[in-house]
């Protein structure tokens, strides 16, 4: 009889912090609008001169934004769930494993029966080894769902934000990307966190009700 394996560790929370940064890697818009920024935060100003930027720090972003730990949360939540099916299935077929083991070496089963249950044993682990690659499949799914979700929030954020300081560029930053220096006086990060997160608890506070 072989052993059966427990799965391994828990099932990976593949949310990824590139999929949200690259968004924003350049989102390039061009409007004629020059009014006051939608934030009460400070913005740079577009004086006309040249082509105007401003950058988003994508770590912070990432960090501070409501919607993000929400839905990273949830996620979390039901990968537990999940671990916690596959935990409990195993742990029951250690138990039949077990006894089995000791049937075989008590020999108080016929080998005809001792081949059936063995059968059966490694069909059940092959059943748990099925459910933690579907589980698995699910996550990623997921994770792609949330991904688009949080690229749709922040392309139809920034058309509404840029619409009043009328940046050509607006670019994203972050330590592990290849913009290694940036000037402070272009971020933008606080402003837009600002409007995300209270257009995000708009939008549940309208939810609950």
């Amino acid at each position: 009889m072989e052993n059966i394996q427990k799965p391994a560790g828990t099932l990976p929370l593949i949310f990824s912090a590139l999929a949200l940064a690259g968004v924003i890697v350049l989102f390039v818009l061009k409007f004629t609008s020059n009014s006051a920024s939608p934030s009460s935060l400070p913005v740079p100003a577009v004086d006309g001169k040249g082509h105007t930027i401003a950058y988003i720090n994508t770590d912070s972003l990432l960090n501070n934004y409501e919607l993000v730990k929400a839905l990273s949360d949830k996620q979390k939540t039901k990968s537990e769930a999940m671990e916690n099916q596959l935990i409990k299935r195993q742990k029951e077929l250690d138990k039949e494993i077990e006894y089995f083991q000791k049937s075989v070496q008590n020999k108080s089963l016929s080998e005809q029966s001792a081949q059936e249950i063995y059968q059966q044993l490694m069909a059940k682990q092959q059943s748990i080894a099925e459910q933690k690659e579907s589980f698995q499949q699910e996550m990623a799914i997921e994770n792609i769902n949330i991904n688009n979700t949080l690229v749709d929030t922040l392309n139809n954020f920034l058309k509404r934000f840029n619409k009043t300081i009328g940046y050509d560029y607006v670019l994203g930053y972050n330590k592990a990307g290849n913009i290694f220096l940036a000037n402070d006086t272009f971020d933008i990060t606080n402003a837009v966190l600002v409007e995300l997160n209270q257009e995000y608890r708009a939008k549940n506070s309208n939810t609950d009700k």
